[in-house]
């Protein structure tokens, strides 16, 4: 305590000299702000970039599996502040974070440190690789691929619907009541014919809209749509859809937060060698998309009429490949009599 009292004084000894010999007041660089004056630097914002996440796992798993993992470094990360993008064999993510230089730089090691005390964050990691963190210099080319063009604004045309495209205007309770019900007939639709993309959020004539939809509402919407495609038979797997929540541009309404929810899905990807298949949802009933409208439930004899085209155009392909084959199969023979036997002569040394 004594040296820190004297140092203070020393300070003030200045004032006491004669005006002309009086040296510049100025503190110290080290002195600016003494260790017990109680005061504190403020964190400074990040943006930190983590690779080499597991791409077998959702955007909101990856996200809560990478909270957790922060919240044990004590680094508390809110769910919005986390954007992840999964690719088919990659997925990483951008997150922003309020933290002090040291902390930031004794981060990746802690990591490592976590991940391998804790089983359940090893599962954050890719398999076979190593989990890459650091501060994003750069962010601008990440978020780039991120958004996209995933940006719509208030008002803009996308077109009519289609076989493959539905529009819904989504307003009022439609969320919490009519959604789930439009997940099942339009899904189950899609997976029993080329796929499509549901979108909620736009009008029937194709402007977009918008619908109020928070971070947490996001949630609730993906656990909804999980768990009803979890009930549907023969088995939907993750990789047959896609929900994106786009974010739109309002002038009117500008901290209002707007999404489209986009639910994509995926077709066979070989529909040449594709099996036909009937897809029911979790309640029993089948549905249809025909010329831009939906059939269901169906009856019994609608399905089986499902069922005789479908294997009926399978049958039909079969046939003009053989036919192919066979034509193929009379030209080789018909060269083969052209040309005639044809003599070897093999010598051995």
């Amino acid at each position: 305590e004594t040296p820190r009292k004297s140092s203070a004084l020393t300070v003030q000894e200045p004032l006491m000299e004669p005006p002309g010999k009086q040296p510049p007041q100025k503190l110290p660089a080290e002195q600016s702000l003494p260790e017990d004056s109680g005061l504190k630097v403020a964190p400074n914002k990040h943006t930190l970039y983590v690779g080499h996440l597991n791409p077998q796992f959702s955007e909101p798993v990856l996200s809560c599996l990478l909270r957790d993992a922060l919240e044990r470094l004590e680094l508390p990360v809110a769910r919005e502040h986390i954007e992840v993008v999964r690719r088919p064999r990659k997925a990483y993510a951008l997150v922003q974070v309020a933290a002090h230089g040291d902390t930031l730089a004794s981060l990746p090691w802690r990591l490592q440190t976590a991940l391998q005390e804790h089983q359940i964050l090893k599962e954050l990691v890719a398999r076979g690789k190593q989990l890459v963190l650091g501060e994003d210099r750069d962010p601008t080319n990440h978020r780039a691929e991120i958004r996209g063009q995933e940006r719509l604004f208030q008002g803009a045309f996308l077109g009519s619907e289609t076989r493959n495209l539905e529009f819904k205007r989504g307003g009022g309770e439609y969320l919490s009541l009519t959604f789930k019900h439009h997940v099942r007939r339009y899904v189950c639709a899609f997976l029993n014919s080329e796929g499509g993309s549901l979108f909620v959020g736009v009008e029937d004539s194709g402007l977009v809209q918008g619908i109020r939809c928070s971070h947490r509402d996001e949630d609730r919407v993906r656990i909804l749509v999980d768990s009803i495609l979890q009930g549907f038979r023969p088995q939907v797997f993750p990789d047959a859809y896609t929900l994106t929540f786009i974010p739109v541009v309002s002038t009117s309404a500008p901290n209002t937060p707007l999404k489209v929810i986009r639910l994509s899905v995926h077709g066979p990807k070989d529909q040449a060698q594709a099996q036909p298949q009937l897809y029911e949802t979790d309640q029993g009933e089948v549905f249809l998309r025909r010329d831009g409208s939906i059939q269901g439930p169906l009856a019994i004899h609608a399905i089986q009429e499902w069922c005789t085209q479908k294997w009926t155009a399978e049958l039909s392909k079969l046939e003009e490949k053989v036919k192919v084959l066979t034509m193929e199969k009379e030209q080789l023979q018909q060269q083969l009599q052209q040309h005639g036997p044809i003599s070897c002569t093999c010598c051995v040394l």
